[in-house]
């Protein structure tokens, strides 16, 4: 016990002294919240302050006496009308993004209006730039607002004449229940590759680094078991990339307490599930995940002859990661008994549930014992190709 606890200080002091292991795992799962955060709300603010600013310059194309409609949009903030020729030459000043709107109307569209029929106009836009659309959208309902009202007040009769029913809404899910649904994948998204790159680095420096520094046989020489070496080093390989992905917990615990501006129902919500329960929960299903990347990754970086390979070797690995984390992400596929058996998945639509406070714990312990079961399989792998010399001596 005494040499298994000395192989792990040796190899914790030679993984902290990798700076590349310091970086990916302390400073980017520490960071990357809270610059997320602050980056999309000022982005936000700042998207939507100049969109409320600016004038929103719309070419207007009559094909006849519409003064209504024109004198109502001209009267609106911040709204300018460019007389056009025509429909062609409207199209093409929305391409050359000298314009972004404009309105063709017929020359029967106030007539229309007079007599109390439906009248149609055309409002041109390209849809890779729809900044701002909704201002024109809003002011042209506001006119038909208007309208609505005046033939009402003509013909004496209350609003209520063209609303013959309400519908009331009635949401039974809670805002746990909403936020957890909608974006509960992307968090396990997170924890899930943090945890692999967290844990790569190490991997690669403990095995493929010690062979290339040529430490590894003097290692092998000492009076300590080959099993004791292994575990030694896969105990730090495994730790690195759980507190990676404790520290991205505590990252995002931070993004919330500097972020400005988030309504106070998702600031309530989020900081009810950043409890010590929901961190409990989802390192139940962390460590042995992590330990499973580790059993993955030990049998590359043995067989690697330098660090710029065993790179090669474990960076495409991240797909096959990543894809399945991101499948926890789409809301047809749901936690059952045959998805809590798939990994990485599973955690996804784990914590999902964990986060919505609807977890099923029988679905949830099926995931933590496949979890478990995994884990084991690859390290009994692991011990198995580092047992053989022409690995280690490759």
């Amino acid at each position: 016990m005494n040499h298994l606890i000395t192989i792990i200080k040796k190899e914790a002091l030679d993984t902290l002294r990798d700076r590349r292991t310091v970086i990916v795992m302390i400073l980017v799962p520490v960071l990357v919240f809270p610059l997320i955060f602050i980056a999309i709300t000022r982005l936000q603010t700042s998207v939507m302050e100049r969109e409320q600013e600016r004038t929103v310059r719309i070419g207007w194309v009559s094909e006849g006496e519409n003064e209504r409609l024109a004198r109502f949009l001209e009267a609106q903030d911040r709204m300018e009308l460019i007389p056009v020729e025509d429909a062609g030459e409207l199209e093409q000043l929305i391409r050359s993004d000298s314009i972004l709107y404009g309105l063709v109307v017929p020359a029967e569209f106030e007539p229309s209006l007079d007599v109390k029929e439906t009248a149609s106009l055309s409002l041109y836009y390209s849809g890779t730039q729809i900044a701002g659309k909704e201002r024109i959208d809003r002011v042209l309902r506001n006119f038909e607002q208007t309208v609505v009202e005046e033939r009402l007040y003509e013909q004496g009769l209350p609003q209520s004449f063209i609303r013959p029913f309400q519908t009331q809404d009635v949401n039974i899910a809670t805002d746990q229940e909403m936020i957890g649904k909608l974006v509960g994948g992307f968090l396990p998204y997170l924890f899930i590759i943090f945890c692999f790159t967290g844990a790569m680095y190490p991997a690669i420096d403990l095995f493929t680094g010690e062979k290339e520094r040529r430490t590894l046989e003097t290692l092998l020489t000492t009076p300590v078991s080959r099993m004791q070496i292994l575990i030694g080093k896969m105990t730090i390989v495994a730790l690195t990339g759980i507190i990676s992905a404790v520290l991205a917990i505590l990252g995002l615990f931070i993004a919330f307490q500097i972020t400005a501006g988030l309504p106070d129902v998702i600031m309530s919500v989020v900081m009810g599930i950043l409890t010590v329960s929901f961190v409990l929960l989802l390192l139940l299903m962390l460590v042995p995940l992590t330990i499973f990347f580790a059993g993955v990754m030990v049998p590359v970086t043995i067989y690697a002859k330098t660090f710029k390979e065993a790179q090669s070797m474990l960076t495409p690995m991240t797909f096959l990661v990543i894809i399945p984390a991101a499948l926890g992400m789409l809301p047809f596929i749901e936690y059952n008994t045959i998805t809590a058996l798939i990994p990485i998945v599973n955690i996804s639509l784990a914590t999902k549930e964990i986060i919505a406070g609807t977890i099923y714990l029988p679905y949830y312990l099926i995931t933590v014992i496949s979890l478990v079961g995994l884990a084991a399989i690859s390290v009994a792998f692991s011990a198995r190709w580092f047992g053989k010399e022409s690995n280690i001596l490759r």
